[in-house]
């Protein structure tokens, strides 16, 4: 009898970490986009902004994302970086909103609208980061950017 409790055990332990891997694997393919900015504070050097980014999962298990770290740049000069620091589930097919705060440096920033109004009016605003994804083996890193034109 204790032998079958043990073995039952281990089958739930293996199944538990499958399926976490899955879901975490599934993260790979997840796609972010900007939603949207809104101010949040404003300082000498620089402004906290609200970024809601849409994260989508187009798998068919649901995706988790335990934490990510991302820099934006607008026409190629660093504006700033943020950070997720919850963790998210998508599910699968869907769409989560997420808000994060962003430190924009105001450097960057006045550099890059000098750009878009000498420039034709258009400003390319790339984001770069890492997804971190712990699992009972480690931590896995998936790295993700997206570029837009406005």
């Amino acid at each position: 009898m204790g032998i079958l409790v043990a073995v039952l055990i281990l089958a739930g332990l293996g199944f538990y970490v499958y399926q976490e891997y899955q879901k975490r694997e599934a993260l790979k393919n997840v796609e972010v986009h900007l939603e949207d900015v809104q101010v949040g504070s404003v300082g000498l050097t620089s402004a906290t902004l609200d970024i809601k980014l849409r994260l989508y999962n187009p798998n068919d298990v649901t995706a988790t994302l335990d934490r990510a770290d991302y820099s934006v740049y607008g026409n190629g000069i660093h504006v700033g970086d943020g950070r997720i620091t919850e963790r998210v589930d998508i599910a699968p097919g869907a769409s989560r909103t997420v808000t994060t705060p962003f430190d924009l440096s105001y450097s960057g920033a006045i550099r890059t609208l000098w750009e878009a109004l000498t420039g034709g009016g258009h400003v390319t605003w790339r984001i770069t980061g890492v997804a971190y994804i712990s699992t009972p083996l480690g931590t896995l890193t998936v790295p993700f950017e997206e570029e837009v034109v406005r």
